[in-house]
């Protein structure tokens, strides 16, 4: 009996057609979409486009036509991610700083995430922190994260000695919703589980290490910071006390920059 089916099989197989595709056919899945406004120096201003969900403030440019020659980009972060509603603007080379490029739709405040953004921006591409050099890894994204009242920014750098380390900057909307998320992350974190504070640095901060790498984190008003290094080889000590320093700095010149304009 078996081999007559066996039998049958091969007759059809034989009888198709040479050309015929049995491929089974792709079944397309709706992306979810928003909806955003552009204005200002792009070929086709004040008009709205739709986009797929996480898209980003060069999709919308490119949406609109592309940016007009006197387009000011080295302000505008491309490759910050929209949501619905958002109205993004492109400045014109000369034109007055204003609103952020992308105005977000629900309540977050615009001066939030310029301060992030400002931090961000001047953060440099090597950060000597006694006897290690970290290096700014170019080829990762400035993770964007937003959370109640505020919203975060990780930086990721390398070391020789095949280290990595993520710092990431938090600005919230005032200095409560910073310590909640304090307190949560050293709660959360496993690193933290025998926290110590460390006098040396501004208070409140957590030190810790174990199993998962090593962690330090610091509030210091509105702002959260977090030095993480989950992978570090290198024979110069402890990496964290060396970089708590540093950290301040690039946040002090921001701000000082800020109180000067």
């Amino acid at each position: 009996m078996k081999s007559y089916i066996v039998l049958f099989i091969l007759i059809l197989a034989a009888c198709a057609p040479a050309d015929l595709d049995i491929t089974p056919t792709a079944v397309p899945t709706d992306v979810p979409q928003i909806e955003v406004y552009i204005t200002g120096a792009v070929n086709q201003p004040q008009t709205t486009h739709v986009l797929d969900q996480g898209s980003r403030v060069r999709d919308a440019i490119d949406a609109a036509g592309g940016a007009t020659d006197d387009a000011d980009l080295d302000r505008v972060n491309l490759v910050q991610e929209l949501r619905d509603g958002d109205q993004v603007h492109i400045p014109a080379q000369g034109e007055a700083a204003g609103e952020p490029t992308a105005t977000p739709a629900g309540p977050q405040v615009p001066q939030t995430q310029a301060l992030l953004e400002e931090i961000v921006a001047s953060l440099p591409g090597t950060i000597n922190a006694g006897m290690i050099i970290w290096r700014r890894d170019l080829n990762t994204e400035v993770a964007y994260v937003e959370r109640d009242g505020g919203i975060t920014a990780r930086v990721t750098f390398n070391e020789a000695g095949g280290g990595l380390m993520e710092l990431t900057y938090g600005v919230f909307e005032t200095p409560e919703q910073a310590m909640t998320y304090y307190e949560t992350s050293r709660d959360q974190l496993p690193t933290l589980d025998r926290a110590e504070e460390r006098d040396q640095f501004p208070t409140p901060n957590a030190f810790g290490g174990g199993t998962y790498g090593s962690d330090a984190i610091f509030v210091r008003d509105n702002v959260f910071i977090r030095v993480s290094v989950p992978r570090f080889s290198s024979t110069a000590g402890d990496p964290l006390n060396p970089m708590a320093r540093p950290v301040f700095a690039i946040l002090d010149d921001v701000l000082a920059s800020s109180e000067t304009e």
